[in-house]
């Protein structure tokens, strides 16, 4: 089962890149967004529960495919050029959780090489949100985002929104009350900042303090 979800992946994979009709955008357009994000296609959903959705970004092609079903979800994000689409770097993460919700793409650690990421939201009614990052070098590289699944906040309840907005990666979220689950906290929401820090080798996104 494992190898047939791989290879229905790479056949997928190869039909995005040699799709003759990518949406274009530049750089120039998405710095008019304060999010710097790239604007994905809408996801196209199988009988097998595939989710495809690509996009460009200066001169960067990317396609973010997820394939199986609530109990067992693989990702896998290739990259690779506007103008060669014969070639891409490629990387999957095995059982990632929830659903594919949303694509970011910034450069929050200011370098010059962007990194993408993909908010995953959990099945369901809590819509527990998590992060998938990755830095679209030569090769492709995981983001440490431990600690966006660590909450401790007593106010937090799941159903979160994330989005970047300058050198930050935000996350908002409904604060409810203390000790009381079912009642929202009238007209507050819970954010928090996350920036993206070089320890050692590792990239990590890091709350802000302060």
């Amino acid at each position: 089962m494992r190898n047939d979800q791989m290879m229905l992946t790479a056949c997928l994979i190869a039909a995005v890149f040699f799709a003759c009709n990518s949406p274009m955008q530049n750089k120039q357009e998405q710095a008019a967004h304060d999010s710097a994000n790239a604007p994905p296609k809408g996801p196209s959903t199988d009988d097998n529960k595939s989710i495809t959705r690509d996009t460009t970004y200066g001169d960067y092609h990317i396609a973010v495919i997820t394939h199986g079903n609530a109990y067992m979800r693989d990702l896998t994000l290739a990259v690779g050029s506007k103008k060669d689409t014969t070639l891409a770097d490629s990387i999957t993460e095995k059982d990632v959780k929830g659903q594919l919700k949303d694509i970011m793409i910034a450069d929050l650690d200011g370098n010059g090489q962007p990194e993408i990421y993909l908010s995953m939201l959990s099945e369901g009614t809590g819509h527990y949100g998590k992060i998938y990052a990755f830095d679209l070098g030569k090769p492709v590289a995981r983001i440490n985002t431990n600690s966006i699944d660590t909450m401790q906040q007593t106010a937090y309840r799941g159903q979160d929104t994330f989005y970047t907005k300058g050198k930050n990666l935000v996350r908002t979220y409904p604060a409810f009350r203390e000790g009381d689950p079912d009642a929202l906290t009238a007209s507050t929401k819970g954010i928090i900042l996350y920036n993206l820090k070089h320890e050692g080798d590792t990239l990590k996104l890091l709350p802000v303090k302060g």
